[in-house]
């Protein structure tokens, strides 16, 4: 182990300075103390390192019995005689469990041999039974023959249920032809009712036959119910035609539903329009949307009377003079809607509202002029492709028959009063009517005629209202 350097005072610095406050500092002095302190820190360190471990624990023997107290010695050597004495009956204990598992290794033995006699007399009984197997063998044999005749007759019965459901499916088959083709009674008329309180089936027999459809439905017929269900719904597929993207013509057959339209269409029936999203109904001459047009104000007339009132015309509020016309009015009192004949009257010739009770003073009168119902006008039109006769293009021609396919009555001339009733089309370009071409009634005239080669195609807008 490092002898410990102690740290020794070589000047007091304090004094010095005092003692020589004008002199040099001893520098020299100065480093011979700390080089002196460094070596008793070193010192000390080395002799740290000989007791103390890395973890800070004290190195293995360092410590001695010299450096223990009597007392603490004579403890440890009382704990040692505990353990020894606990490790001594455990070898004790040990030793008789030796001797146990002697004594059973020995009944071991003992059974051993028994279970060796008891082996060998059962060789013997499987010995005795390999003879009577041998002795029985014929008997299996027979027994063999009995179960391949058996599987025979199985064979035999498989075949047989095999044939029965055959006939079975026959059968059915037979039995679904008469439920669907059985077209009358099968007992007399005078009968039925005795039959009908008799039969096991919940409805009883139904012997009266049913007509409908173009056919006759009889007795349990599929038909029957068909025709019975049909008319309980109603002809409802006779009015609804279904969706179409052109007005659907008689004997037309839907290429969606493949519902075909009646000849000829009766009138209710309807169908929806793809291309323009609306339901049209046939009135019986042409199809019609059912919308309704309502009028509009076309202007308007506020009056604020200073005294009680009753009667106005002349300019409003505004400036503006009423000119009634062909229009209806609607009036207001004060936002509050008044009701013609009971609250007013308006006098057409000389343009003059009448109240039946004056108006309040401070009240406002508004008046409100609408179109009139002559001016109203459906937007709808019916578009329609035109047929053109001669169909076929020469280069010379330049005139034109049109005709179009009426639902009802087939092919019927075209009625233009105007050429921008319809649109023309050459080789893809549409022509400017009156420049390119004229049109009135069913007659096309082109300003010059089309190429022989040429695409030629003519759709008319015809007035809603006007046609088909």
């Amino acid at each position: 182990m490092a002898a410990l350097t102690p740290p020794v005072r070589q000047l007091s610095f304090t004094d010095a300075a005092r003692n020589n406050p004008r002199g040099p500092f001893p520098a020299d002095r100065l480093d011979a103390q700390i080089q002196n302190l460094i070596e008793a820190i070193h010192s000390t360190q080395q002799a740290l390192a000989d007791i103390r471990r890395d973890d800070g624990k004290l190195k293995n023997r360092s410590v001695g019995p010299e450096q223990l107290q009597g007392q603490l010695v004579a403890e440890i050597d009382k704990e040692a005689e505990r353990r020894i004495a606990k490790h001594t009956q455990s070898t004790i204990t040990a030793a008789n469990l030796v001797l146990q598992r002697e004594q059973n290794v020995h009944l071991r033995a003992l059974d051993a041999e028994a279970a060796a006699t008891t082996a060998a007399g059962f060789m013997s009984a499987i010995n005795a039974a390999n003879a009577l197997v041998e002795q029985n063998t014929h008997k299996v044999i027979n027994a063999t023959d009995i179960v391949d005749a058996h599987a025979s007759d199985s064979e035999n019965w498989a075949n047989y249920s095999q044939a029965q459901a055959t006939n079975a499916k026959a059968e059915q088959e037979q039995a679904a032809a008469w439920a669907e083709y059985l077209a009358g009674p099968v007992v007399n008329s005078n009968d039925a009712p005795a039959y009908i309180s008799g039969s096991p089936w919940g409805r009883g027999l139904y012997y009266q036959p049913v007509e409908g459809y173009g056919g006759t439905g009889g007795l349990w017929s599929a038909k029957w119910w068909a025709i019975y269900a049909a008319q309980m719904v109603g002809p409802w597929s006779i009015y609804y035609l279904g969706g179409w993207s052109d007005p659907p013509v008689p004997g037309a057959v839907n290429p969606d539903t493949g519902l075909k339209v009646p000849s000829p269409l009766p009138p209710g029936s309807f169908y929806y329009d793809t291309d323009s999203g609306t339901v049209y109904f046939w009135n019986g001459s042409e199809w019609i949307s059912p919308y309704e047009l309502a009028a509009g104000v076309t202007s308007r007339f506020v009056y604020h009377p200073a005294t009680s009132q009753s009667v106005f015309s002349g300019p409003d509020m505004n400036g503006l003079t009423p000119s009634v016309g062909q229009s209806a009015s609607d009036v207001h009192l004060n936002g509050i809607k008044l009701v013609p004949t009971l609250d007013y009257t308006v006098n057409p010739t000389t343009s003059t509202l009448t109240l039946v009770v004056p108006a309040a003073a401070n009240s406002y009168v508004q008046w409100d002029l609408l179109v009139p119902s002559a001016s109203l006008a459906p937007g709808a039109v019916n578009a329609f492709k035109v047929a053109l006769t001669p169909a076929t293009l020469d280069g010379v021609n330049k005139n034109f028959t049109m005709q179009y396919t009426n639902p009802t009555t087939g092919l019927k001339p075209v009625n233009v009063t105007t050429g921008a009733q319809l649109q023309v089309v050459l080789d893809g370009i549409v022509q400017e009517p009156g420049g390119d071409y004229t049109a009135t009634g069913a007659a096309l005239t082109m300003t010059k005629a089309p190429p022989a080669d040429g695409h030629f195609w003519v759709v008319w807008f015809a007035n809603a209202t006007q046609t088909p």
